[in-house]
């Protein structure tokens, strides 16, 4: 590993191929501008760093990691006693463009080229993952695992460790492109903050879906007007929000039922369902059979 700076307050060790970079930092007190020449994944594995880009704040802990692109404008402030550690890296447009306009995915209706320029536009939505819920995630979980036993060094480094990383991306925002062609909207700022209101009102409705929830309620979590948030998650989904929480009571249930094996009733009420014989019809209607039969069979 090659050494750029290192001092008592922080430490910065980077490997380079052909201008895609893998810098290993750890951080006290340090504030300094943000600006990527290609596509950057920030990755924090200890501690936090706060990331301020294109207006928006976003608070990186450990376990998560931040994309960003070219496009992306701002600063990282860490503060503390304590150095807080991450990987970032630095990926050039043109590799990332070239593996995702090779790949061809039978589950999307889009050209793949399009999809290798969203990745340097300023559609791209910079957001937050957690490491335990994305296939980059996990790569990067692997990642930093085998790094605590042996450190990567430039002559280790080679095409095929970026090629891995820019497949990850691209099975990951895919379908994040897809969605942002679903909004209707002409303005790239705009598209990109009503799908992060779309992706929060998902992520507020996976929280409390067991919970008396209304349109009405959720739409006002994410600051728009009722019929505006059902037309958008309809759009970004594929299901209204009333489907949309049906299917995630369900499924609850379902797995209930598979794990405790508790009585019907038990599944439908700790599901968020008020009505048994409500619940029972849906349950058959969703999955094909009846909630009692997961009772019945075996290993199911």
């Amino acid at each position: 590993m090659h050494q750029l700076l290192n001092n008592e307050d922080n430490i910065f060790d980077t490997v380079q191929l052909n201008k895609n970079l893998v810098v290993f930092s750890a951080l006290k007190e340090f504030y300094h501008t943000v600006k990527s020449q290609g596509f950057a994944i920030r990755y924090v594995v200890d501690g936090t760093e706060h990331y301020h880009l294109n207006g928006h704040d976003y608070p990186v802990r450990a376990g998560q990691y931040l994309l960003s692109n070219a496009t992306s404008e701002g600063h990282i402030k860490v503060e503390g006693s304590k150095r807080v550690n991450g990987i970032c890296l630095n990926i050039m447009p043109e590799l990332l463009a070239d593996v995702a306009a090779t790949i061809r995915r039978p589950d999307t209706a889009y050209v793949d080229m399009d999809l290798g320029l969203f990745f340097s536009s300023n559609l791209f939505l910079e957001n937050i993952y957690d490491i335990h819920q994305t296939h980059l995630g996990k790569c990067l979980f692997d990642i930093n695992t085998s790094l605590q036993k042996e450190p990567l060094y430039q002559k280790d480094l080679n095409i095929e460790f970026f090629y891995l990383i820019c497949e990850k991306i691209i099975a990951d925002q895919a379908p994040i492109f897809k969605q942002l062609q679903t909004i209707p909207s002409v303005k790239a700022a705009t598209k990109k903050d009503l799908l992060r209101r779309i992706l929060k009102a998902k992520d507020y409705i996976d929280g409390v879906f067991i919970e008396p929830l209304t349109i009405e309620t959720v739409a006002k979590e994410v600051c728009l007007s009722e019929y505006h948030f059902f037309r958008l998650f309809k759009s970004v989904w594929g299901l209204s929000p009333h489907q949309y929480i049906l299917k995630k009571r369900l499924e609850y249930a379902q797995n209930i039922l598979k794990h405790d094996k508790n009585a019907v009733s038990f599944a439908a009420y700790e599901s968020g369902f008020v009505d048994i014989h409500a619940f029972s019809k849906a349950f058959k209607k969703h999955f094909g059979y009846a909630p009692s039969a997961l009772l019945s069979r075996k290993g199911f």
